[in-house]
Parts: C-alpha cells; structure tokens; sequence
C-alpha cells in the first residue's frame, strides 16, 4: 500500500469533537471527518495570517501619517526659527552699519552733522548651524537636525541681538545729545563784514575812555543780513539803551547770543530759529558809529569772548579781521 492511500484512508476517518458546557446544558458532540477539520484549520490559520498583514498594513499608513505630521509640525517649526533669525539679523546689519557708517566719518563734527542714519548697505546670513541645518532639509534627512539645539541657539543669539540693540541705542542717543549740543552751541560768523572791534578793553569812540567791550564788532553797509549762529529760541526783540535794536536768543545748555546796533528786527519773541536763518538787518541804532553788528556770547549767564566760535564757518571767506 503506497503511501497516499494511507493519507486517503487516514483523511477519511472519522474525529469526534466533545463540547462540554459547565453549565446545566448537555455536552454536545461533533463527528467530522479529519479532512474537513484540517479544511477548517488551515482555513482559520489563513484567515487569521491575512487579517494580521492587512493589520500592520494598516498600522504601518497611520504611523506614516503621524511621522508626516511630525516632520511638517517640525517643518513649521524650523521656517519659523529661521524667519526669527532672518529678522533679527537684518535689524542688527542694519545697526551694525549704522556704527559702520560712524567709524568712517573722520571728524566728530561730520559724526554729529551728517545724517547718518539713513545711508546703509543690506547684508547678513544665517549662522553655520542653520546652514547645515537648511541642508539637512534640502536632503530629506529632517529627521537628523537638532531642532532643541537649534531653538538653545537661536535664543542665544536673540538675547545677543537685544545686548547688541541696547549698546547701539545708547550710541545713538549720546551722538542725538551731542548733536543737540552742537546745534545749540553758538559757531561761525552772524554776518559777513570786517571784524572792527574785538572783545576786552578798548578805547571808547564816543568818551575817549578805556572800557570793556563784551562782545565783537562787525561791519559791513546798512541791511546786511544777519544771521543765527546757533538753533534757538528767541527771548528779547526789541529797544535796549545802548545797543539800539537788539535780538537775543537762548540756545539751551547755557548758551544765549545777542544781536545789537540793528536796522530791523525779523523775528519775534517766542520764535524759534535755526543756525544760517536770517534774523534782522545791520544797522547803526544806538550807540553806533556806523553801520556794523554787535555781536555778544553769554555762557551761564557771563559773557565770554565769541572770537572762538567764529573759526568754523565764515562768508564763503568774505570775513576779514581788521588790523589792531
């Protein structure tokens, strides 16, 4: 007898399966044949193998789907640290050649006279970690950046940016106060002409006799423009015994300058004026020879002699100095 009509006559028999209730119920029996039961068997163990790869095809798509919510979470969250960084950047180039453009003016009297606020040249970049950071997306390999050392560093240049915005603004304010200073600090000539009389003592014109002379003399022919020589407010225009028509402005940080011996007054009290406008016309009213300003320099409320603010601007160089 071969070996396959065994298996026949094997699958043939007869297999009694015993269903015993633990209740009141009757045990129940069950004669198949044993090819049937190895049917059922391997019909189960397919069923239940199936059910298992359909399964994990399944788990696998949702586990996809979460990573690709990580990753574009993770892609937000890097566009955003880069858009951060970006602007922090650019405000601190700007700042940056800002100071720049200081450093290359020669003079502290071109610093505080030019606006240099609003020439600069754009440039910037992101730092090495973000660089590599970038490429890591360009590469698909997301997954490998650090993003928590990519936040640490990020914050870390934040907190740079505000120390360096702090230190630059303190610039900008002493260079704003110097500026302030400088436009309230009395420089140049108030009129073109002949300087005729310095400050100090001198010989009276009128009485022959040695008095003090607090101011500078100009002259020059009836109505030449006189001029402020510094920003200010004016706090007298009017009629003083002596020197006639006078103008006197206050320019703050203690200093005020005064404008006699006028032909016309231009301004009223209570204007404020600039450094080169046209405050009143030469004349010869009150004690005066002729026509010529007499120009004076207070500081604290003292006299000083205005021969030291004259060096920095002139007449297109029609001031001259009267031999003494």
């Amino acid at each position: 007898m071969d070996i396959f009509t065994k298996i026949k006559k094997e699958l043939k028999r007869k297999v009694t399966v015993m269903l015993i209730h633990h209740g009141k119920l009757k045990p129940m029996r069950l004669s198949i044949s044993l090819f049937l039961l190895c049917i059922i068997v391997v019909s189960w163990t397919s069923v239940t193998l199936w059910a298992g790869y359909l399964a994990s095809r399944h788990i696998d798509y949702l586990k996809a789907k979460a990573d690709n919510h990580v990753m574009q979470f993770r892609m937000l969250f890097f566009a955003n640290q880069l858009e951060k960084t970006k602007n922090m950047f650019e405000k601190v180039q700007i700042n940056d050649n800002n100071i720049r453009s200081l450093l290359s003016l020669r003079t502290k009297k071109s610093i505080i006279e030019d606006n240099f606020t609003d020439q600069f040249l754009g440039e910037g970049g992101p730092t090495e970690a973000q660089a590599n950071a970038f490429l890591a997306v360009l590469s698909g390999k997301i997954n490998n950046i650090n993003y928590i050392a990519l936040a640490k560093q990020s914050d870390m240049l934040n907190e740079q940016y505000k120390y360096m915005q702090k230190s630059y603004s303190e610039v900008i304010l002493h260079i704003k106060q110097e500026r302030l200073l400088f436009m309230a600090t009395p420089r140049g000539w108030p009129a073109e002409g002949v300087l005729t009389s310095r400050f100090g003592f001198r010989q009276n014109p009128f009485f022959n006799t040695r008095d003090f002379h607090s101011g500078l003399d100009i002259a020059n022919a009836l109505n030449t423009n006189v001029v402020a020589t510094a920003n200010g407010k004016v706090v007298f225009s009017g009629w003083q015994s002596g020197y006639g028509n006078i103008i006197v402005v206050d320019h703050g940080y203690n200093y005020r300058t005064a404008y006699a011996h006028l032909s016309n007054r231009l301004v009223l009290v209570g204007d404020y004026i600039a450094r080169g406008q046209i405050i009143g016309k030469m004349g010869n009213t009150g004690s005066a020879t002729g026509p010529h300003v007499h120009y004076e320099v207070h500081f604290k409320g003292k006299s000083i002699n205005p021969i030291s603010f004259l060096s920095d601007y002139s007449f297109g160089g029609k001031n001259v100095e009267k031999e003494f």
